[in-house]
């Protein structure tokens, strides 16, 4: 646990803020986007619903408990494990600072809380509230050490860059130890209210202007840009996950919060006993918008999977959701920073149209030579260049070896997405492929 400790020792010193608070580290950076998104054509009052107002239950209400055969949250998960995750409880201070508040989300690795910084009685200061993601205790000690590293190079690279504030990362990290005496990675976060899929269904029903939701998309373009420009050019870190799911925006502001917990406080979350821990059930609708889109900016999420983009061999294992690879993953041809900005374009399409660009159906495994028919009859054939590179790279292997969708151990692309898609003179065998000819 050496270079563990070494990382969260030092995690605190930089707390990645850039030498300033979070929101003053992010507000240079869109001063004339704001001006655009506050003006009178986006400040709609189809956003309006007025001031929020409730009221708290003195008497604590008892939440709902659910049916034991109900599975919750990350019960869903395929080899779920419960001792791998932290047994986490609405009231709880980690590291003697964060009070936990809400279970807001939870994956494979970790689960996802609101929580508030705790302070004296007599404090002055505003709440300040953040996310915290709890990994699980079976998280790799390198894994941890990777993602500590990588929030640290991506919120320091250049902090003058006006894409460096884009990025949702990490503003401090550290560990706790469980009942069981296993240690979890923490990390500190800027909350967010919703993804960017999200986001699009809302504007999709408020029945807005076209020129007033599009107008508004393309100045959150614009703002992803930059961050993927900083991301590209100043820490040379490939995010490799990009999709509207990992574009979050932030809250109006701490208002919405605080409005949150309110309701929170008359109706907790339902949870069910298993053995000596609860599970809850995660609650992250944060409502209305009750203010205007000034406050609200997008901003790039989880760099779980991101990777430094320089180095002596191209990258050719699997990246990317099935939906959003680029043609140059599936074909083993090697992969950079232009895998980005196609998932970039994907999530454009998405977010327009409201549709995946290349949707294949839930019930079949997924199929990369249907992917790439699609591509073909979409925008046109493979440039033979590519076609070529794929021939000579065709049996190129990556290490570990990885598990393809058909559950078959692959150690390159061929294996992995079904390969071979061209003769050797360049000649495509999809149309054989998908007849089965």
């Amino acid at each position: 646990m050496a270079s563990l400790r070494r990382l969260t020792s030092a995690f605190p010193i930089s707390r990645l803020a850039i030498h300033c608070p979070l929101p003053q580290r992010r507000c240079f950076i869109y001063n004339g986007l704001l001006n655009i998104i506050s003006s009178s054509r986006f400040s709609s009052t189809a956003f309006k619903r007025g001031v929020h107002q409730s009221s708290i239950s003195q008497a604590p209400p008892t939440p709902d408990v659910l049916p034991d055969d109900v599975l919750v949250d990350e019960e869903r998960i395929p080899g779920y494990r419960p001792e791998h995750y932290y047994p986490a409880h609405p009231g709880d201070v980690l590291d003697n600072r964060y009070q936990l508040n809400a279970k807001l989300g939870w994956g494979s690795s970790s689960t996802v809380w609101l929580a508030h910084e705790v302070q004296s009685s007599d404090s002055l200061e505003p709440k300040r509230y953040v996310a915290i993601k709890i990994c699980n205790s079976n998280f790799k000690e390198e894994d941890m050490a990777y993602e500590l590293d990588m929030n640290i190079h991506l919120s320091s690279a250049n902090p003058d860059h006006p894409g460096s504030g884009v990025l949702g990362t990490a503003i401090e990290g550290f560990t706790v130890e469980s009942p069981r005496r296993d240690t979890h990675l923490v990390l500190v976060f800027e909350p967010l209210r919703e993804s960017l899929w999200v986001f699009g269904k809302r504007l999709e029903r408020r029945n807005l202007a076209p020129h007033v939701s599009l107008g508004l998309i393309k100045v959150y373009l614009r703002i992803i840009l930059q961050g993927l420009d900083y991301m590209h050019s100043q820490c040379r870190v490939i995010h490799t996950d990009l999709k509207l799911d990992n574009i979050m925006v932030s809250f109006e502001d701490d208002s919405t919060i605080d409005a949150f917990l309110e309701k929170q406080a008359t109706h907790p979350m339902a949870g069910k006993r298993v053995g000596d821990r609860t599970v809850y059930r995660s609650y992250n609708d944060f409502g209305p918008v009750y203010k205007g889109l000034g406050g609200m900016i997008p901003q790039i999420t989880d760099f779980g999977s991101a990777q430094h983009g320089c180095g002596d061999k191209p990258h050719i294992h699997p990246i990317q959701p099935d939906e959003y690879r680029a043609p140059e993953v599936l074909l083993g041809t090697g992969w950079s920073y232009s895998a980005d900005m196609w998932n970039f374009g994907v999530m454009i399409w998405e977010l327009l149209a409201r549709r995946s660009l290349f949707s294949q159906p839930r019930t079949r495994p997924y199929s990369a030579v249907q992917h790439l028919a699609d591509m073909i009859a979409l925008i046109g054939d493979i440039p033979p260049s590519l076609v070529e590179r794929e021939r000579n790279m065709r049996h190129w292997r990556w290490s570990p070896e990885a598990v393809n969708p058909e559950g078959r151990l692959s150690s390159n692309a061929l294996e992995f997405f079904g390969g071979p898609f061209f003769t050797d003179d360049g000649k495509s065998t999809l149309f054989c492929s998908l007849t089965r000819c």
